[in-house]
This record gives C-alpha cells, structure tokens and sequence, in this order.
C-alpha cells in the first residue's frame, strides 16, 4: 500500500507553528511601528520647537515679556513651518519662556491655555 499525504497529526503541528510564527511576527511589527511612531512625534516636536524659536527671535515677540504663546498654526501660515505638518499639531499652543535676566531661551512647551 503506498501512502501520500500528512497525518493529521502533522498538520495540527504545521498550523501551531504557522499560528505561533503569525503571533510573533504581528508582536515584533506592532512594537517597531510603536517606536517609530514615537520617533516621528518627537522629530514633530523638536521642528516645531525650533520654529517656533526662530519665529520668536526674527520678529521681537518677546517685547517686554519673559514668556510668549505661539499657534503652531500661525508657524505655518508664516511660512516657519511646512504646510504638510500633522493637522493635531496645527491647532496647539507653543509657549516660550526666556530667562529674565541674560534673555536667552529657557523652556519650550505645548500648552493648552496660554496665561
């Protein structure tokens, strides 16, 4: 008698891997599209930082006050910022604050409300 073919045996085993493989491999995909995403934001925040700096600097903003809140969407309309950036980061708030005394930057930070 000539015998083809997998026992079922052999293809509950085949399954179980092909299944432990799939959960690996979605694990690893899930973990890695988490950091990078986590990269991009920060990528995000560190440009818009800069921007909102050099916005700051080049048009006096600061006048006479040690701290200053900045749209990130006026960033963009001033041509500091591409148009392209991420629509959740257009509508927040950029506040600068400079140190009183050597007037150099000491802190940039998104705010919800500016006081």
């Amino acid at each position: 008698m000539n015998k083809k073919g997998f026992t079922l045996t052999e293809l509950l085993v085949g399954l179980a891997i092909i299944g432990i493989l799939s959960v690996t491999l979605v694990y690893i995909v899930k973990g890695t599209l988490s950091t990078s995403m986590t990269q991009l934001s920060e990528i995000n925040d560190n440009e818009v930082y800069e921007a909102a700096k050099m916005y700051a600097i080049e048009n006096n903003a600061f006048k006479d006050n040690d701290s200053i809140c900045i749209l990130v969407s006026t960033l963009v309309d001033n041509g500091y910022l591409d148009n392209n950036i991420a629509d959740e980061l257009k509508a927040k708030i950029v506040k600068i604050t400079r140190n009183s005394t050597n007037k150099t930057i000491e802190e940039i930070k998104y705010v919800l409300l500016c006081n």
